[in-house]
């Protein structure tokens, strides 16, 4: 386990290609990776980023420093390949498969002419056959997984919180008249 955790600062310090030509497997984070630049400099069989939204911005030192990796193959496990915008995407397959959805501005320009016409099946289409989603309705995958339970609970609004609301509303209808295309669908 490389990460001052587990061990004394001057043994980590003193990681380097000869000390990890024995070892199988190493195991960090990526704040430790910041601080070890000697770990990019190595070939490795096998890179595995755990939690890979870390790696969702292309920009930042995080990012760039994991991209510096070499390796034979590379995995992201995550939950959200996208938080907040596609670009999040593009990042982690930057990472595990450099080049396959161009550059970053490629990238763009194409989900842009997707969304345009509001229908994003050929990106679909491309990175499907990468990506391994575990379903909760797969009792092969996972066969102690409770099923979703689900509670009503009504609350009432106050008089104020009614006349608020249907205020919300009206004005919502008014501006859902003016609206076209992507703005209409927000």
């Amino acid at each position: 386990i490389a990460h001052p955790s587990a061990l004394p600062a001057a043994d980590l310090r003193a990681l380097d290609a000869e000390r990890l030509a024995t070892i199988d497997l190493v195991i960090t984070s990526y704040g430790t990776l910041l601080r070890l630049p000697a770990l990019t400099g190595l070939n490795w069989r096998v890179v595995v980023v755990d939690e890979a939204q870390a790696i969702k911005n292309p920009g930042a030192k995080q990012t760039r420093q994991v991209k510096l990796l070499k390796a034979d193959a590379r995995i992201a496990l995550t939950g959200t390949p996208v938080e907040n915008r596609l670009s999040d995407l593009w990042s982690i397959f930057d990472f595990t498969h450099p080049g396959l959805l161009g550059s970053d501005k490629v990238f763009a320009r194409f989900t842009k002419r997707l969304a345009a016409n509001e229908h994003f099946g050929p990106l679909r289409t491309l990175v499907r056959p990468y990506i391994l989603r575990r379903m909760k309705t797969d009792k092969k995958v996972i066969a102690d997984l409770p099923d979703k339970t689900e509670l009503k609970a009504w609350c009432h609004l106050s008089p104020k919180q009614a006349t608020l609301y249907q205020q919300a509303v009206k004005e919502l209808s008014l501006a859902l008249e003016d609206a076209e295309g992507i703005g209409r669908k927000g």
